[in-house]
């Protein structure tokens, strides 16, 4: 083991929102109401370069989400995660589940690892390794084949973490054996581990450190030698309980120190933190009420004033110029904007959007044009923008044609990312695991990829780096810095600053 440390999680806190019906508009109003469920609190955990890192501790002790804030699966409450390395989460309960084939599905996370082999050859061995065949889809699979597949996976990925959370209970003898193996040769090539599993033998096996997790908290951290027998009497602690009252009661100080995780960290005074407790709750509802009929009739009073001394012909013609005087400011247009910054984009609510989102053009003037964005009136300015005339005569090219041109890893795998134009950003997300999560743009794991979405949250454009640029140049003889061709049903812009691909699906 190295001193090299590839994960950290510092004073992480992850909690969800429970809010439904009156509670969810009361916390709108009263927002320091303490309406979550905590599923760790205030936890720092390291781990090193070709460390087997063992989590125990009961069911719902919070093991999961820590593997999932250590693949950033999940983003924390509170507190930092840090970790740039590849990493490959191995969960029954995380991204995997897919009516697709086998096939497709390993085909998706090869290319999310950016695995340069073959996909087909590279198919072959996992299937192999893993002792199944293609024809279920992943849903179909019973939890002792998930359990084989993702171990299959983590081997042939080879990331620089892995995280296993329970498989090792689903596997038969000879499996476990093989599992073993997979994790020993792991090590011996620099990898790291984190292994969570109810069997503690195996873990006692494999783990040179071990944090022990009670109700979303460290309660220990150490060799095996340190932890495990404390651990081990805790569980037989546990198990003589023989009653549910009994278990609820068991470990009731760390249970408790777990639902008031907000007391540590949020430097309220006394009455700010326990104030909401000392309401009840029937009289919260009768506040609520009277606060909104209050509001309801100072709304209706305001109104009232607002509308004495002016005529219902008066405010049809005021509003009747003010959309005269708009329309003559803008001259309608049918365009696209090719964004080529962090461009400004001003409206009911500013905001930004960066390189390679493209949105639809419905005017323009000398300084500005005006974008329709979800049935609202943007405005952004002419520079920093390509401008795209669906009307215009570009030169029509196929990407086979530029394939020379082309980054490998799109141009290689251009039917199966296309086949995702038009999709929704969660379903990119679930599918082809980005490394980055913007609202207009994501990247690729481990690829020089980035996915543009439309006002519509779906995707509509990529954008890769452009190779052999001189010749590409001279080929077509190219004079700007910004070059527009037709493919098919969109657009290819050949972007010569920054020597980058934009490829757009109307």
């Amino acid at each position: 083991m190295s001193e090299d440390i590839l994960v950290r999680l510092v004073n992480v806190t992850k909690y969800f929102r429970n809010v439904s019906g009156f509670s969810k508009v009361r916390d709108l109003i009263l927002p320091k109401t303490q309406n979550h469920s905590i599923e760790v609190k205030n936890i720092t955990i390291h781990l090193y370069r070709s460390e087997v890192l063992g989590l125990v501790g009961l069911p719902g002790s919070g093991k999961s989400v820590v593997g999932k804030l250590m693949a950033k699966v999940v983003a924390p409450s509170e507190g930092k995660v840090k970790n740039e390395h590849s990493t490959f989460l191995a969960s029954h309960n995380h991204i995997f589940g897919s009516n697709a084939s086998l096939n497709e599905l390993l085909d998706t996370i090869f290319i999310a690892f950016n695995v340069q082999s073959s996909l087909k050859e590279k198919r072959k061995h996992v299937l192999e390794f893993a002792e199944m065949d293609a024809s279920k889809t992943y849903n179909d699979l019973s939890d002792f084949e998930k359990s084989k597949l993702m171990i299959s996976l983590a081997y042939f990925l080879k990331p620089e973490v892995v995280i296993f959370d329970d498989l090792y209970r689903h596997l038969d003898a000879p499996f476990k054996e093989k599992f073993a193996m997979v994790i020993d040769l792991l090590v011996k090539e620099q990898k790291s581990i984190v292994l969570m599993d109810s069997e503690l033998s195996f873990i006692e096996q494999k783990a040179n450190y071990i944090t022990w997790l009670s109700h979303g908290q460290i309660r220990k951290a150490g060799l095996p030698k340190e932890v495990l027998p404390l651990y081990k009497n805790y569980i037989k602690d546990y198990e003589s309980c023989r009653t549910d009252e009994e278990r609820e009661l068991f470990d009731l100080d760390y249970k408790m120190k777990r639902a008031n995780a907000k007391e540590d960290s949020t430097g309220f005074s006394r009455k700010e933190k326990y104030g909401y407790a000392i309401i009840d709750e029937k009289i919260q509802r009768l506040f609520f009420v009277s606060f909104m009929l209050m509001t309801a009739v100072l709304l209706a009073f305001v109104l009232m004033i607002n509308g004495i001394g002016v005529s219902e012909r008066q405010v049809i013609n005021e509003d009747q110029s003010i959309l005269k005087k708009e329309g003559a400011t803008f001259t309608d247009k049918y365009a696209y904007a090719l964004m080529l910054g962090n461009n400004d984009i001003k409206g009911p609510t500013n905001f930004k959007v960066p390189y390679g989102t493209v949105f639809p053009i419905s005017g323009y003037n000398d300084q500005l044009y005006r974008l329709d964005l979800n049935k609202k009136t943007y405005t952004t300015p002419k520079k920093n923008i390509v401008y795209i005339n669906p009307a215009a005569l570009y030169d029509e090219v196929t990407l086979s044609e530029l394939e020379p041109y082309i980054y490998d890893n799109y141009i290689n795998y251009r039917d199966f990312f296309n086949a995702y134009l038009g999709k929704s950003h969660a379903t990119i997300n679930k599918e082809l695991y980005p490394e980055t999560n913007d609202r207009y743009s994501v990247k690729l794991t481990k690829n020089n990829i980035y996915l543009h979405f439309d006002d519509y949250n779906e995707l509509n454009a990529f954008s890769f780096p452009m190779k052999n640029e001189k010749k590409l140049i001279d080929k077509y003889k190219i004079k700007d810095d910004y070059w527009i061709s037709k493919v098919g049903q969109g657009f290819i812009v050949a972007d010569f600053k920054k020597n980058t691909w934009i490829y757009i699906q109307m």
